[in-house]
């Protein structure tokens, strides 16, 4: 790993998994740190970890569905550093249904954290990091599930495919402006995190728990596919150590689990010829 001595770095989700991870390698790299997380005692944690070994760290607790919040966010980063190097845009949740069946209050939720507090962060950091011209970063996170679908979660898959594109586009904006920032994606497949307890920081205004539907056989073995699936998934220190390096080498689509790219290329071969999707068969 470079050395980020007189380095910034920001990240959203950074009390939990991959953002936790993210937070810790780039402390020890000598980073100076601005994170936020919607899990305040995970978060505070992190902070108590860092202080202690001597890094600069700045923290804020708000949900990226708040457009204004991560505004001051970016506010408060720029206020205390002057600058931002690396923004990790990398908050994100899951829910799980049969696309007719779930309740539109899941899917509400999930694409305003998906999607909706990704544009939030775009909006929020990148003017700032084109204005201070110098070679910086927006590392989005977005999912295998961006590349290829399953059945089991439709939300989801919508919200990392509209991820996906809409840091693309990015890039391709920042091009065209010549500007001096670079976005890059992140697509892993399982990794293990606690992905599958997001719903314990879920606003308790943004559904109604008692619905029927949480009850059925349907959510219940297609959540059990997420919780299951967890333990199995790549060590969360190993993800860290490819994303880092491949974010090192400039890589865009930095992809985390190459047993599955022959799957994304055989994606594009079924689309080419029309053919209908292949359930996952598990």
């Amino acid at each position: 790993m470079q050395d980020y001595s007189t380095k910034v770095v920001a990240i959203t989700g950074a009390a939990n998994g991959l953002g936790k991870e993210i937070a810790r390698r780039f402390a020890c790299a000598g980073a100076r740190l601005a994170l936020v997380d919607v899990d305040a005692d995970n978060l505070a944690e992190l902070r108590t970890e860092l202080e202690a070994k001597g890094v600069d760290v700045i923290d804020s607790v708000f949900d990226v569905r708040s457009a204004a919040a991560m505004e001051e966010f970016a506010r408060q980063a720029y206020a205390t550093y002057g600058h931002v190097d690396l923004f990790f845009n990398n908050a994100g949740v899951i829910t799980v249904g049969t696309m007719w069946e779930q309740p539109l209050a899941d899917w509400d939720w999930l694409l305003d954290v998906n999607v909706k507090g990704m544009l939030h962060g775009i909006k929020a950091f990148v003017p700032r990091m084109i204005a201070q011209d110098t070679e910086c970063r927006i590392i989005d996170t977005a999912s295998i599930a961006g590349l290829l679908t399953v059945e089991n979660a439709p939300a989801y898959v919508a919200s990392k495919f509209a991820a996906l594109s809409l840091t693309e586009v990015l890039d391709l904006q920042l091009q065209a402006a010549g500007a001096k920032v670079t976005a890059h994606v992140i697509c892993p497949a399982v990794v293990q995190t606690d992905l599958d307890n997001c719903l314990r920081h879920r606003d308790p205004s943004t559904y109604d728990a008692d619905d029927p539907y949480y009850r059925t056989e349907d959510y219940i073995r297609r959540f059990e596919v997420v919780t299951k699936s967890m333990p199995a998934g790549l060590p969360v220190d190993a993800a860290v150590d490819i994303i880092i390096s491949e974010l090192e080498k400039g890589t865009f689509y930095i992809l985390t689990h190459p047993r599955y790219n022959p799957a994304i290329t055989g994606r594009t071969a079924a689309i080419v010829a029309g053919t209908h999707p292949t359930i996952v068969a598990r």
